[in-house]
This record gives structure tokens, C-alpha cells and sequence, in this order.
């Protein structure tokens, strides 16, 4: 978060998907084709719902214009399809499904055609319903007069009845005029299974990605625990009533104290089947001192680099690095040098650790996620090569950041939106995504709100399945006033926050 150097300098410092793919030109590829092996493919069989859509080349039921049958190849070229109506600002397709297969679906992808005519321009998103109940929110897709292929996938669902999936083309047309078209609608629903592997698939990839659901992780300080990581994050375990998945902590880059990691602490806990997810800063707290990415760029702290990462190839398992989480913060890092000297950093790490066969890590870029700094975003991505989770820390600051009440899916979904647009597609692949830190301030004039927000994190999560691991940022700090941010600021929150980790989507297996 923003003041993140000053919260850690004051003491020593000892981690269902939504995956988009654009499928123009070609089939569905190998790696969607593995995902969906057991999958049952249906075209729509009924209209549930039609707000200012209207048929082209047909008098035949809108369901029916879509249905060119459950693949790309078998497309009628546009003849016959769905548009919004002319100049309409919103529009929305739902349609209903049967013949899914019995006992429910794990996995649905939704899969469909689209594009923009007469001048028209926008956006079209997808919605996937369990009847009436909303289960996932794909990204928005800017649409061109280019027909495009296009598939969400929305994993780690628990629908118990196939036959009452749902899908909603929401069309957004920001022209004034036109219409946005779809067409070739079908879904591919995996049948839902008791959580083992299935083709081949493991619970948890290379990459430390759960093949459902997300990781429930946080971070919490360890000064009342006289410094006791381990025993910090227990006592906070107990109040919450549940072991985090990911252990979230925060290192310099000194040679000694803080700059040492893993350590005791974390090798226990990761001993103890918890993931460990590590920040890896640009200073030395006990020197208060910061080293510039200029600095490691240019090779003068390979020294530091080579000794961590012969302690990280000795680990007892993997576990993720972040380095200068937040690096778009200029009130942070803005003395650290030229963005490109941050990715240069970035790259020189990453290299040093894979040729020292420190490959047991997985490594994380987390800007902050606000809309200030997006601008620079591209600019500081070391690449896809290089990194392995996207990551971003969405908060509900609410009064002590002047800003206004915002529920956990409009907190989640800026950043995540923006990420998914074509035009950032282009720099950055698909990946899985970490809320490396999330927390709400209190409504001092409702106790019961912030409560209510902690326990509508998972759920939010399912309207963003890109989403694969969050961590809540369990300490308090100071922007426009101070921020109440710790999940026992009231037994509210402690409730809601546990009702939430109890949730099956946040209880995945490691192994």
C-alpha cells in the first residue's frame, strides 16, 4: 500500500479462474482443449432474457440465430445473429442451456462470437448465472467491425444442476450509434468432480496455481509476538479459525536480519504445508538506506542476489518472490531510477537465481493497482518470460482516503478489468492473479459494515476467477487520516472475515 516503507522501517522485518482468450483465426488451442477434456459442449436452447437485442438475418428465435453449433469452424460467417439495438447505450443477451451432464459442472467456458457494425463501438462481457445467482464476470472485450473469437473460462464452481446455467452477453456501446453483435454462442461444461485430478491435471501447477477456487493468505505484524513470525501468524490463525494458505511477509535487502529469507520462521511454516509469499525490498531498514534498481541493473549487488539465492534453492519447497512490490508508487521508489532500470533489476534477479538453479521459485509483479499509474504499467513489465503471477492491492479506504464506500467486487475490479482489455493484453499474457494485499477501513457510522464487506470477499473472488490467491493486509496505516485496516478492528469484521475463509472456494488442496 502506499506508505508501506514507513510501516516497515518502524521495526525489523524478519501470498472460479476467469481465463480470456481471443481465439480469432483459429480453433480453441491445446491448453483450453486439456482444461475442458470431459467436457459436454451445448448450444442454447432457450432465451431467458432479452433487454434491446434484436435478430439478424432470421424471423427464428434469438437462441436459435446464435446456435451455429459448438465450434468456431461451424460458423455461418454472420449470416444469422443477435445485436444490440441501434445507438443503445446497454444491451443484454441471456440464454439458457440443457443436456448438461448429471451431477453438476466444476468448470464452464463460454465460448462466442462478436463484433461491432454501422459505425458501432464497445464492449461486450460475459456473465455466467447458477439460475438467478451470478457465478463468475469475465473481462470486458473491446470490439472492432473484425469478427472475433472469443472464450471465458470459469473454474472452481459448485453448480449442482448443469441445466441451470445461464450465460449474459452485456453489451456497452459507447458510440452513440451502431450496433455490437454476437453470434456462434455455446458453452463447454466440465462435469464436477470430487476435487482430484482429472487428464492429467495436478491440484496445484508448477507455478503454485490451485486448480480451483484461490489460496486464502495475509499477512499480519509480529511486534506483540516479541518478533515471533511463526507464533504471530498461529495467533492469528486461532482467531480466525482457519490455517492461511500463503504467509505473507516482507524483506530488505540487507545481508543479515531482514535481508535473510527464508528464515526460521518461514522454513516452519512452510514445512507445515503453508505457502510462503516474500517481498523483496530495495532497503536496508536497520542502515535506512535505498538501493537503487540503477544499482542492481548494473551488476554492483550480484553479491547480494547470488547469496539469497542459494538460501532460496535450498528451501524445503517452492514459494514466491515479489521484488519492490508497488514499484509505480513514487513516493516509495521514486529516487530508485528509470523504469526501465526496474525491469533491467527485475530480469538481472530473476537470471541469477535460475543459473544458480534456484528454480523453486515463482516469482510476482505487483504494481499497486491504481488507476494513476497505469500509464506506466507496460513500461515496467519484465516480461512474461520472466514472470509468473500478476498481482495488485485493491483497498477499501473509504474516509481515511476521502474516497467513497466500495463493495469487494467494485474494490477487485478496476484494476482487473483494465488488465484484461485487449490493448493490455498485448504486453501481458494470461496469468493467474494474487491480491497481494486487500483490506477495508471501518464505517465509523456502521459497525456492521465492514463486516459484511469481509464476509462478500469470496464471493466477489467468483466474479473474477482470474483471481488465484489473496492475502489480507492485516495492519493499520496512515493516508488522508488513519486506516482502521486489521480484521480484528471489530468482532464484526473478525466474523464476517472468517465466514468468508470458510468458504470451499478458499479451502483448496496442495497436494
Amino acid at each position: 500500500m502506499f506508505t508501506k516503507r514507513l510501516l516497515l522501517s518502524a521495526a525489523p522485518v524478519l501470498v472460479a479462474a476467469c481465463g480470456s482468450e481471443d481465439l480469432s483465426g483459429s480453433e480453441r488451442p491445446d491448453q483450453q482443449a486439456s482444461a475442458v477434456a470431459a467436457a459436454v459442449s451445448l448450444s442454447p436452447t432457450s432465451d431467458v432474457a432479452l433487454t434491446k437485442i434484436w435478430g439478424g438475418g432470421g424471423t427464428a428465435p434469438i437462441y436459435a440465430l446464435v446456435d451455429d453449433g459448438t465450434s468456431f469452424a461451424a460458423s455461418d460467417g454472420g449470416s444469422t445473429f443477435a445485436r444490440s439495438a441501434p445507438g443503445a447505450a446497454t444491451a443484454s443477451l441471456t440464454l439458457g442451456y440443457s443436456g448438461a451432464p448429471a451431477g453438476g459442472a466444476s468448470q464452464v467456458v463460454v465460448n462466442y462470437q462478436a463484433w461491432a457494425i454501422n459505425s458501432g463501438a464497445g464492449t461486450v462481457r460475459v456473465a455466467l448465472y447458477d439460475g438467478d445467482t451470478l457465478i463468475g464476470t469475465g473481462p470486458a472485450r473491446a470490439l472492432s467491425a473484425s469478427q472475433q473469437n472469443l472464450s471465458d473460462t470459469f473454474s472452481g464452481l459448485s453448480v449442482s444442476n448443469g441445466d441451470r446455467l445461464r450465460t449474459e452477453l452485456v453489451f456497452q456501446n459507447t458510440a452513440g450509434q451502431g450496433s455490437l453483435v454476437a453470434s456462434v454462442v455455446w458453452i463447454d461444461v466440465a462435469p464436477a468432480d470430487d476435487g482430484a485430478p482429472t487428464g492429467g491435471e495436478p491440484v496445484v501447477s508448477d507455478k503454485l496455481v490451485p486448480r480451483n477456487g484461490a489460496w486464502w493468505g495475509a499477512y499480519t505484524p509480529a511486534g506483540s509476538a516479541g518478533w515471533n513470525w511463526k507464533l504471530a501468524m498461529e495467533r492469528f490463525e486461532e482467531k480466525v479459525g482457519r490455517k492461511v494458505d500463503i504467509v505473507y511477509r516482507y524483506h530488505d535487502w540487507g545481508t543479515t536480519d531482514n535481508g535473510v529469507f527464508p528464515d526460521v520462521h518461514e522454513t516452519a511454516q512452510m514445512n507445515e504445508g503453508r505457502i510462503l509469499h516474500l517481498s523483496w525490498e530495495t532497503r536496508r531498514y536497520s542502515a535506512g538506506q535505498d538501493v537503487t534498481w540503477t544499482a542492481i541493473a548494473n551488476g554492483s549487488q550480484d553479491a547480494v542476489i547470488d547469496a539469497a539465492a542459494q538460501r532460496a534453492k535450498n528451501a524445503p519447497g517452492k514459494f514466491m518472490i515479489s521484488f519492490d512490490h508497488e514499484m509505480d508508487n513514487t513516493a516509495v521508489h521514486g529516487s530508485d531510477g528509470p523504469d526501465a532500470d526496474y525491469v533491467a533489476a527485475y530480469r538481472r534477479i530473476i537470471d541469477r537465481f535460475r543459473a544458480a538453479g534456484a528454480t523453486n521459485v515463482v516469482w510476482v509483479w505487483t504494481p499497486m493497482g491504481w488507476s494513476g499509474t497505469r500509464s506506466r504499467l507496460p513500461g515496467l513489465y519484465p516480461g512474461d518470460s520472466y514472470i509468473d503471477w500478476l498481482g495488485y492491492d485493491p483497498y477499501n479506504f473509504y474516509v481515511c482516503n476521502n474516497g467513497g464506500w466500495k463493495d469487494p467486487a467494485t474494490t477487485f475490479a478496476s484494476h482487473y478489468d483494465w488488465m484484461h482489455e485487449p490493448a493490455q493484453m498485448a504486453w501481458h499474457g494470461s496469468k493467474p492473479y494474487i491480491l497481494s494485499e486487500f483490506s477495508s477501513h471501518e464505517d465509523p457510522a456502521d459497525p456492521n459494515r465492514k463486516g459484511a464487506w469481509m464476509r462478500g470477499v469470496v464471493d466477489a473472488l467468483k466474479r473474477f476467477p482470474d483471481i488465484k490467491a489473496v492475502q489480507v493486509f492485516n495492519s493499520n496505516a496512515t493516508l488522508k487520516s488513519p486506516c482502521n485496516l486489521v480484521v480484528d478492528s471489530s468482532s464484526q469484521s473478525v466474523a464476517g472475515y472468517a465466514a468468508a475463509g470458510s468458504d470451499p472456494y478458499v479451502n483448496q488442496p496442495h497436494d
